[in-house]
């Protein structure tokens, strides 16, 4: 498990175009569930005993298996709204304290040997008070040397403390502005904030720690469509144990699995309460004005992929419109109905060696803004062209003008022919 630990971080992928706000949330989120992880490691690595570790770990696959269950009713409880404000930095600088206690002369005496001062015996005794006034003396210059080195430091102290400060309100002060003008591109529709902040809401999706989702977003404004692009939990990545059991005779746990069905069953379930949680996600967080359509393509790795097998393969996928998606009863329909009524497609094998063709996969924008659609999911083979949103009634509007056009120029050059009129 400390592998998966140190692994957290360093597996997710960058994403072109992220902004500053969505990468710093993003490790923050891992981190935090880093160390949820690392927390529930440092228990089980202190359990000494076999029988109480098989029970601890069933009960961590107990909840594994609860949170996996309930992945989509967790999302619908926790609402999906973003507030802007949650977006920004501002803690304020903790204020100075310096900790070092402020010397005392009282203990500078009692270390350096003042004796007390005693009326009588300097009184009869001359040179008793001598050696306390050279004591007292002495006593006072160590003291005022201890406090001399105390000013020091603490303004030394404070002095590195206001440059932190400085350089941390510079830095909340950069951040807070990135923010601000994400905001203020989002507001505009500008599709690079839309893609970056439907990010940062995909970033709040509730799964078990173990599960590891990441997501990219591609807007198109014209269409008021934002294609999601998830990469899912591999169909092996995922434990399948129900309970451990201690076997006393061999001095083992030996773990209880879900037989291939049960956890078929299970595996997709995952995968679709996912999928369902993220559109929620979007079609909340992002109002209408902005986006109407919500494509999702679900990606899970081969690992083991051959020569003639991709390194990733699409194994579900759909295209919802917000009427439609709000039709749907998410709290009592099974994820597997919900995702029939989206009209979605799911890879006969959930294995990922057998792939489904995205019913929308639009490529980010290039120097020309073309992107490319895939309608259906047909057989490999001769494909037509394929246009941008509206494009192909353009191309036909124009290939039937040109058409009459043509048509015209062959009447008119033969009726000049004939000498016959037109009308």
């Amino acid at each position: 498990m400390t592998g998966e630990l140190d692994q957290t971080i360093s597996d997710v992928e960058e994403i072109a175009g992220e902004a500053i706000p969505e990468i710093q949330i993003k490790t923050q989120t891992m981190l935090a569930r880093r160390d949820r992880m690392e927390m529930i490691q440092q228990e089980r690595d202190n359990i000494d005993n076999l029988k109480q570790l098989a029970e601890f770990d069933t009960k961590q696959s107990e909840l594994f298996i609860k949170g996996c269950k309930n992945i989509l009713k967790a999302n619908l409880a926790a609402g999906a709204k973003i507030d802007w404000a949650s977006l920004y930095h501002d803690k304020p600088f903790p204020p100075f304290i310096f900790k070092n206690p402020v010397p005392l002369y009282k203990q500078v005496a009692r270390e350096t040997g003042v004796p007390p001062k005693s009326f009588l015996s300097e009184l009869l005794f001359p040179s008793v008070k001598k050696r306390r006034l050279q004591k007292e003396n002495d006593a006072k210059k160590a003291y005022d040397l201890k406090m001399k080195i105390y000013e020091e430091e603490k303004d030394a102290r404070r002095t590195a403390h206001e440059a932190k400060r400085t350089a941390y309100m510079s830095e909340q002060s950069a951040y807070n502005s990135k923010v601000e003008q994400l905001q203020l591109d989002f507001e505009k529709g500008h599709p690079a904030a839309i893609q970056s902040f439907a990010r940062i809401a995909l970033n709040q999706i509730i799964t078990p720690d173990s599960i590891k989702v990441a997501f990219d977003a591609i807007c198109q404004p014209g269409e008021k469509l934002l294609v999601i692009n998830g990469l899912l939990p591999g169909y092996f990545e995922l434990p399948r144990a129900i309970s451990y059991q201690y076997k006393k005779e061999a001095e083992e746990i030996v773990s209880i699995e879900m037989e291939e069905q049960e956890f078929d069953i299970f595996y997709q379930s995952i995968l679709l309460q996912i999928t369902l949680s993220a559109l929620h996600i979007i079609f909340s967080a992002i109002p209408a004005r902005h986006i109407q359509w919500v494509g999702f393509n679900g990606w899970v790795k081969n690992d083991n992929a051959g020569a003639s097998q991709d390194s990733e393969s699409c194994i579900l996928t759909c295209k919802a419109a917000r009427d439609i998606f709000a039709a749907l009863d998410l709290t009592k329909s099974s994820p597997a109905d919900c995702f029939l009524g989206l009209k979605g497609l799911l890879a006969e094998s959930p294995q990922g060696t057998v792939a489904v063709r995205p019913i929308v996969s639009i490529q980010p924008p290039s120097d020309t803004g073309e992107a490319n659609q895939a309608p259906d999911n047909s057989e490999a083979g001769p494909k037509p062209p394929e246009y941008l949103p509206g494009e192909f009634k353009q191309v036909t509007t124009k290939l039937v003008g040109e058409m009459l056009e043509q048509i015209e120029k062959n009447l008119l050059e033969a009726a000049r022919d004939k000498d016959d009129v037109i009308h």
